[in-house]
């Protein structure tokens, strides 16, 4: 007969195994969620707010304390620029690219949000390249 706190463990967690399997998939989903996330560069703040959730949140799942739903993984590869299956199983190899950082920063907008982001970071571009050639040219 389960315990009163067993009673609301999904029937799979409820013995000791289940317990150490979901508490080591815990750790090491964490650990790869941190490690993808400062391969783009972001923060935790960040990648929270992309998520529209506190930071505390993405605390707990990069500490594994917390285990993500699936449409939150979901998200979290989204915004990662990554699969599932990789968010699940790899650790990013290298550093991401200016396009993908810049991609994963776009990712959580609107279309129109996109399409101004852009143009302002295309804007804002052309300004440091005319100050750059303004100021070699003296």
């Amino acid at each position: 007969m389960p315990t009163f706190a067993q009673s609301f463990l999904p029937i799979n967690f409820a013995d000791r195994k289940g317990l150490a399997v979901r508490y080591e998939l815990a750790l090491s989903l964490g650990k790869n969620i941190a490690s993808w996330r400062k391969a783009l560069g972001m923060t935790q703040e960040q990648l929270a707010a992309n998520m529209d959730v506190d930071q505390v949140t993405i605390s707990r799942f990069e500490r594994g304390t917390t285990l993500p739903s699936l449409p939150s993984l979901n998200r979290l590869a989204r915004i990662l620029g990554v699969t599932m299956a990789q968010l699940l199983n790899e650790q990013p190899t290298g550093k991401f690219s200016k396009a993908d950082k810049i991609a994963a920063f776009l990712e959580p907008l609107s279309e129109s949000e996109q399409q101004f982001a852009l143009d302002l970071i295309g804007r804002f571009c052309g300004f440091l390249a005319e100050e750059k050639n303004r100021r070699s040219g003296l």
